[in-house]
């Protein structure tokens, strides 16, 4: 995936979590996989769920033994989701909420490494 697919993707995510704020909790959060770059918003509350889930599986795998504990270790973190509030990629003004770009252009960049500006 591709830096400005990324951008526009997480865009039409946040676009849609702006058309159904409802249905959400009162901390919504990004989740992005790390290795995928798959992303999708989802409640705070299955945040903390996943969290602790993912915490469980890396003591597991660390209190293994053997040389190879450690790689599942690392190898498990590095599948683990990253999380970020939605309301860090939403631009309000009186009369508009909307995706903000500029945020999400960040966020991008974090995974491709590039710095331009938002499309």
């Amino acid at each position: 995936m591709t830096r400005d697919d990324f951008i526009r993707s997480i865009g039409r995510m946040i676009q849609l979590y702006i058309d159904n704020a409802d249905r959400f909790d009162s901390n919504p959060q990004l989740r992005v996989n790390p290795a995928t770059l798959d992303a999708s918003v989802v409640n705070g509350s299955d945040m903390l769920a996943e969290l602790e889930n993912s915490n469980e599986n890396v003591e597991i795998e660390a209190g293994a033994e053997g040389a190879g504990a450690q790689d599942d270790a690392d190898f498990q973190a590095g599948r683990n989701p990253d999380f970020y509030a939605v309301s860090r990629l939403v631009s309000e003004t009186a009369d508009r909420t909307r995706p903000d770009l500029a945020a999400i252009a960040e966020l991008a960049e974090s995974y491709t490494g590039k710095k331009n500006k938002p499309p």
